[in-house]
């Protein structure tokens, strides 16, 4: 019965709905913990080590890699993609922090997740996901909804670096999003569990975070361990990694092979973001009480009818 659920296409859907509405908490934390005095860097380094950590422990009581389902090149491509979607995404997480204190919250990460719409075009493009007039429709209405968000008046302070780091992270996320969907399209990748896939990224995400590290002054390496007994950055992690964690293994993976295993791969992140871009918008409003402007409402729309037609 669990097993009949868990591969439907009903499941699929959901879970990436769920889990999108979950990566809020990114944008929430990593605009919030400059504000708090801690760095951003910190945060995602520390993170990253927790599941890295638990990856490893779980990885090694389910016995270890198991090459009997997948290759050693397909486990070597695939650690490749996600690895290098975590080294990536670490970068795009530090300018978009960046962006947040010097812009509106909601309007930043509406315009950052937007990237949502390449990995569609590239499944249609080269993996065979179905095209048709309601897909074209939804990412035209995507589209337009990422033009309006970078037209939005900035509330919070004046100048356009705001937007330049932005529109950067649009572009690193637009790549990184699709390394991390073509995996879900080939079956034998698809046999990697959702554990050892959690712990590529994690290994990426926390390589990254060292890289950083090594290149910054004396003064960052001290507040570097100074930072282990801050309680609010444990707050964070706790935050990111409990909801992280659980949906990874239970969802986020599990889902995207659900949806690459019918040829749906490119819908992923289009149903992941759609979500986790209303999510945001509305916390920003009631949190952080941005105040929501009529073009800004106008995208947000868009950018929910874009996702429907995508999914008809």
């Amino acid at each position: 019965m669990l097993e009949t659920i868990t591969n439907s296409l009903a499941f699929g859907l959901i879970a990436m709905v769920i889990v999108g509405g979950s990566w809020s908490l990114v944008g929430l934390v990593m605009g919030d913990a400059p504000k708090k005095g801690i760095d951003s860097s910190l945060v995602q380094f520390w993170g990253g080590s927790v599941p890295v950590v638990v990856g490893l422990i779980i990885i090694g009581f389910q016995g270890g890699l198991n090459f009997e389902q997948y290759s050693v090149k397909t486990f070597a491509w695939t650690f490749f993609c996600y690895g290098f979607g975590g080294f990536t995404n670490f970068f795009m997480l530090e300018n978009m922090s960046k962006a947040m204190q010097n812009g509106p919250n909601g309007i930043i990460w509406s315009i950052i997740q937007s990237a949502m719409v390449f990995p569609f075009i590239v499944g249609i493009l080269f993996f065979g996901v179905e095209v048709n007039i309601f897909r074209i429709l939804g990412i035209i209405g995507l589209l337009l909804a990422l033009v309006l968000f970078g037209m939005a008046k900035n509330n919070v302070s004046t100048g356009k670096t705001w937007k330049l780091l932005a529109f950067s992270c649009l572009a690193i996320c637009a790549f990184q999003q699709n390394l991390m969907t073509i995996p879900s399209y080939f079956e034998e990748s698809r046999n990697i569990g959702s554990v050892i896939k959690t712990t590529m990224t994690s290994v990426g995400s926390l390589s990254a975070a060292i890289v950083f590290a090594l290149f910054q002054d004396a003064e960052y390496k001290r507040r570097f361990f100074k930072g282990v007994t801050n309680t609010k950055l444990w707050e964070y992690i706790l935050i990111l990694q409990g909801f992280s964690l659980v949906f990874a293994y239970t969802l986020f993976y599990p889902g995207m092979n659900v949806l690459g295993a019918r040829g749906l791969g490119g819908m992923c992140y289009p149903l992941l973001i759609g979500s986790c871009i209303v999510t945001f918008t509305l916390t920003s409003i009631v949190f952080l009480k941005e105040k929501l402007q009529k073009i800004q409402v106008l995208a947000l729309v868009l950018c929910v009818l874009g996702l429907i037609f995508i999914c008809l």
